[in-house]
């Protein structure tokens, strides 16, 4: 009876140590890390980077991960490479037909009496091809637009890279929150663990009971390794599109954690700036000009000529002039025209569709730039609040032996899992905002600035 009772005291002594310590890492387990905050021990195992990189890498900001990928990325370059050929484009428009230069002996072997009646003679002569009906002024017309359309191009491939560089620049922030998340879980799971061993040990819980801890800390240790594989798969996608081959480099999470609401739903006059916009009066310019050159084309190009006839044996000189002209009978170009005049078509239903999907884009996005801001603030101010007094209180009554383990580990879940919706709803924030801000070329002035900073 005696052993019995001791038995009872230890079992409390340990019940309450652990309680005591389970109480100080809740603390720290439950609470969010501010932004740009101090890192927590295991934090700071989980981001740890391989040996060699961790005094080199440096803290790169969004604006900075921006700029690199504005000056190193080949889709840039080459979108600015097909705009300086369309200049060049341009200027050979305008260019006129090369005029021909003839030369030609003849008669210079023919026989006695041929001589007497047609001496050899030299023929120097000059032809110009003369295009007529436009033609000139159409190609310079086509080639202009083309310019337009490429410089414009040049600046939608500059906004997609910004806001490619902006999505993968959260996700990698989250997936670097989610390395900490699981971090703090695998710690907490740990530390439940010695509990619930301790009170099996004890025998005041079953030995099932460890048999689930057991489990879920093996659970999490796969989530945390299969979340710092996702960092690095994260990392690696934004180094590609800041130019790097190595992820070596830090993240800052403040602007993460930043959220402003969203203006009011976004209205389609918004687009008037987007540069898919814009180049579709350009493209239907183009595809006009194309028809009325083939119709151009139709019409044939006299040949103007002119030249001096020489005849030695007579130590004279006659001047010859002619014009030639095609006669359009097998070829009066009508399928270019036919092909022109469908090309002109294809692209006003073209410039439509591209219209109406945009609007349908910036709608959608703007509704989940909306959705997303409400469910973060929902999570942090509501949920996660009650998530942690919830898992606080499971806690503390199961250290008392008011609550069975089932409790506890519901209410660990719970409180992973809504954190974890936390930082996905934050990514979805800055997903949708980058959408948006392309859309509407939110950054195009930015985007001109960076351009003209990484030439």
């Amino acid at each position: 009876m005696l052993r019995y009772f001791a038995c009872l005291l230890c079992v409390t002594a340990l019940s309450g140590e652990a309680f005591a310590r389970d109480r100080t890492l809740l603390a720290q387990a439950t609470s969010d890390a501010p932004p740009g905050g101090q890192m927590s021990t295991a934090d700071a195992k989980a981001t740890a980077k391989p040996r060699g990189s961790k005094a080199k890498a440096e803290a790169v900001t969004l604006d900075e991960a921006i700029l690199r990928g504005l000056a190193r990325s080949p889709r840039l370059k080459a979108s600015q490479a097909a705009e300086a050929a369309s200049r060049g484009e341009r200027r050979q428009a305008g260019a006129l037909l090369n005029p021909e230069v003839s030369f030609s002996k003849e008669n210079f072997r023919a026989g006695k009496a041929y001589k007497v009646i047609s001496p050899a003679q030299n023929v120097y002569g000059v032809s110009q091809r003369v295009e007529v009906g436009g033609k000139i002024a159409s190609r310079e017309r086509i080639a202009e637009e083309g310019v337009q359309i490429a410089s414009l191009e040049t600046r939608a491939t500059a906004l997609d890279l910004i806001r490619d560089i902006t999505i993968a620049y959260a996700e990698a922030v989250a997936a670097e929150e989610n390395v900490r998340l699981s971090a703090e879980q695998k710690e907490l799971a740990d530390d439940v663990l010695k509990s619930v061993s301790m009170r099996v040990e004890a025998a005041a819980s079953p030995q099932i009971q460890r048999s689930r801890a057991e489990v879920e800390r093996s659970a999490a240790a796969v989530a945390l390794d299969g979340a710092k594989r996702e960092r690095e798969i994260a990392r690696r996608a934004l180094a590609t599109l800041m130019g790097q081959v190595e992820a070596d480099f830090k993240l800052d999470n403040k602007a993460f954690f930043t959220l402003s609401k969203p203006d009011a739903p976004e209205d389609p006059e918004g687009l008037k700036g987007n540069p898919d916009v814009l180049k579709l009066n350009p493209a239907l310019e183009q595809s006009r000009a194309r028809l009325e050159l083939e119709r151009a084309n139709a019409i044939p190009d006299p040949l103007l000529s002119a030249g001096v006839i020489e005849i030695p044996s007579a130590r004279d000189k006659a001047f010859v002039v002619g014009v030639s002209l095609p006669l359009p009978v097998f070829n009066a170009n009508r399928g270019n025209i036919e092909r022109a005049r469908g090309e002109l078509s294809r692209t006003e239903q073209e410039n439509r569709r591209v219209a109406l999907s945009l609007d349908a884009d910036l709608a959608r996005a703007g509704q989940q730039l909306e959705n997303a801001y409400v469910q973060a603030n929902t999570l942090k101010s509501r949920i996660i609040p009650s998530a942690q007094e919830a898992f606080s209180l499971a806690r503390e009554g199961y250290g008392l032996g008011r609550f069975p383990y089932l409790e506890v580990l519901d209410a660990q879940r719970s409180l992973f899992a809504v954190k974890q919706q936390h930082i996905a709803a934050l990514r979805q924030y800055h997903t949708a905002r980058a959408v948006v801000e392309r859309l509407t070329a939110s950054h195009a002035d930015d985007a001109a600035n960076m351009l003209a900073r990484s030439d």
